[in-house]
């Protein structure tokens, strides 16, 4: 545990029941440690803890987690890190993350359109995808002026790299 980062993270509103305050080199170094287990990244996954969520992220078998999965965990996750862990840990691998993607940054749901704008910069940095739907562009760019910060942030992160090429 580290005090001083979970005492900040908590004094900063962060809403987790539990908080080690553990930096993602420390989180890695851990998950690494374990074989993909879907049981444990689920029993991992239920918990309300900010490292639990994270790790099971980091464990659950990539060959068995479905889309089905990933619209529930998807809910399960109530801050932007985890949304951003969710996705570099484990969708960005999978077979059907650009469906999801197009999926969800066309969703009238700011949560999944955030989380949609994430996934498809994953796939671009990681040239899994090489263009970025139409409609994805447009629903970013009018999202960039969006009053919610993060979506605003996912959006514009995503545009700056669409741009860029």
């Amino acid at each position: 545990m580290n005090g001083d980062v979970s005492a900040s993270m908590r004094a900063s509103g962060m809403p987790y029941k539990l908080n080690f305050g553990l930096d993602a080199a420390s989180l890695r170094e851990i998950g690494g440690s374990y074989s993909p287990n879907a049981e444990l990244a689920e029993t991992l996954w239920i918990e309300s803890s900010r490292e639990c969520k994270i790790l099971a992220t980091m464990i659950y078998p990539k060959s068995t987690f479905s889309p089905e999965l990933a619209e529930t965990w998807l809910e399960g996750c109530f801050t932007a890190e985890l949304v951003e862990q969710f996705i570099f840990n484990l969708l960005q691998h999978l077979p059907f993350a650009p469906e999801l993607a197009a999926l969800w940054s066309n969703h009238p749901d700011s949560h999944h359109r955030s989380a949609g704008y994430v996934l498809t910069l994953r796939l671009l940095l990681s040239k899994k995808i090489s263009t970025v739907n139409p409609d994805t562009l447009t629903h970013a760019s009018a999202d960039k002026s969006d009053e919610n910060a993060v979506l605003r942030l996912h959006a514009c992160r995503l545009m700056e790299r669409c741009e860029c090429n």
